[in-house]
């Protein structure tokens, strides 16, 4: 009965907009000349909050199957006052809609075309009229409701310019600085918020936003320091769809919503994404002055312990997976390995401290795989050096290829091969890092292992 009721409402409406236009156009074919109406002034109704209006759907939302739901038309003489903390002015994240919040909470705004809201201004909404209705258990304001392809009824977009009047722009919008734990709660939905000390997984390093090509809305793991994680969603219209995600720790500003359970971050603003900092756990690792020999075999480290070495550097430029100490069969060694990482692209560098090359120098080191799964003519790891690496520019430095034997797919897993001797470049004066370069991924996954790194005299 109540849905009858909803259709007979909306056929209603329906057929008054079709007499009214057919009014009009009798009235424009007979004089073109004539004087368009006075503008209706905007009289706000009675002043009320959010959570007053979204409690007008309470009920609703409380029925667990979302198809038994039905949008409740808002008949109190009713409006609506709070700031635009988002919108779809901005950076294309948002498609016909805003985000307008108060000291009770946020609420989503539905419009039949684009808004016309900015970050800032401070609205009024005449609420009578207008629907409330959810998506994903997510509250949204608007306009008469309609059917989805999927059978579904949902609200419709409101009229703007009849339903919204800007007080004022510019005003200042203060997200609530918040945890990951506590932004996945109910009492910040639909608010603007700020997490700090938060990156994106490892797994999504090396992805973008969203996908650009196709236009497709995509979801990022997003996690802090204590492995609490939120999902934040972009859409493929988004300004920043194709960059790469930042793959330091920092900041995020955003909208925060759920969708059957799950909460979601929407940036609002891509410039207010401050993510360029170290992430969790990465140790400062200045490079160290140069050295006469070199000599580590890892026996210091425990088992899955980071390969830190003083005055060694160990970075992730992609995947944000390390080299990591192993023990098997009573012999320690550093492993890199894309096994099971969820990564598109893994690159880990270990690099040694500077040595000094004034003389003849020779390289030798031990190298073993297991479950090797690198294909074609892809190679785990390269051995590289270079004189012109200060520590920061790893992107820039030259690097040059070593040669030196190395376990290959056809040797037994687990079986550690002799690199021989391996010349390093003489220069008088000059001074050389050492790069186990290991590149990978969630497919091409080979454990590779190095051990008893040595760097001495010609003799």
């Amino acid at each position: 009965m109540k849905e009858e009721k909803i259709m007979k409402k909306i056929t209603g409406i329906y057929r008054i907009a079709a007499i009214i236009s057919g009014l009009l156009l009798a009235v424009s074919c007979s004089d073109n000349n004539e004087t368009p109406p006075p503008v209706k002034e905007f009289v706000p109704g009675e002043k009320v909050t959010v959570q007053q209006v979204r409690a007008l759907y309470a009920d609703q939302l409380a029925i667990s199957d979302y198809t038994q739901r039905q949008p409740i038309e808002i008949e109190n003489d009713w409006a609506l006052r709070g700031i635009i903390t988002a919108s779809d002015k901005k950076d294309g994240n948002f498609y016909k809609e805003a985000y307008i919040e108060d000291a009770t909470g946020g609420l989503r705004l539905v419009f039949e075309s684009t808004s016309g809201l900015y970050i800032g201004d401070s609205v009024v909404v005449n609420v009578r009229g207008l629907w409330l209705g959810d998506y994903g258990n997510f509250w949204q304001l608007g306009g008469v409701p309609y059917y989805e392809e999927d059978g579904n009824l949902r609200v419709g977009g409101m009229n703007m310019d009849k339903q919204c009047l800007k007080l004022s722009t510019g005003n200042p919008t203060n997200p609530s600085v918040v945890t990951v734990t506590q932004a996945r709660s109910s009492a910040y939905l639909g608010r603007l918020v700020r997490l700090d000390e938060v990156q994106f997984t490892d797994a999504m390093i090396g992805l973008t936003w969203a996908d650009a090509v196709d236009k497709v809305t995509q979801n990022r793991t997003l996690e802090d320091c204590n492995d609490k994680t939120i999902i934040v969603r972009t859409s493929g219209y988004s300004s920043a769809a194709g960059e790469l995600l930042p793959a330091g720790n920092g900041s995020i500003t955003g909208i925060v919503t759920i969708f059957n359970g799950t909460y979601q971050f929407l940036v609002r603003d891509f410039d207010e994404v401050d993510m360029s900092g170290d992430r969790c756990g990465v140790i400062d690792q200045p490079l160290g002055t140069p050295v006469e020999i070199i000599n580590e075999n890892f026996d210091s480290f425990g088992d899955d312990a980071s390969v830190y070495i003083g005055g060694w550097q160990n970075i992730a430029t992609a995947g944000g997976r390390l080299w990591l100490a192993q023990v098997f069969s009573g012999n320690t060694y550093a492993q890199a390995t894309g096994y099971n990482s969820n990564l598109s692209v893994m690159v880990t560098w270990l690099i040694t401290r500077p040595v000094n090359i004034a003389t003849q120098k020779i390289l030798t080191f031990q190298t073993a795989k297991a479950y090797w799964a690198h294909t074609g003519t892809n190679f785990p790891m390269e051995v590289l050096y270079s004189t012109d690496y200060n520590g920061n520019n790893i992107s820039t430095a030259t690097w040059t290829p070593l040669t030196a034997v190395m376990a290959q797919k056809t040797d037994p897993d687990h079986t550690f091969i002799n690199s021989g001797n391996v010349n390093l470049p003489v220069a008088a004066g000059k001074s050389a890092v050492i790069a186990f370069k290991y590149t990978g991924s969630d497919t091409e996954s080979t454990s590779y292992r190095i051990d008893n790194i040595a760097v001495t005299a010609a003799r």
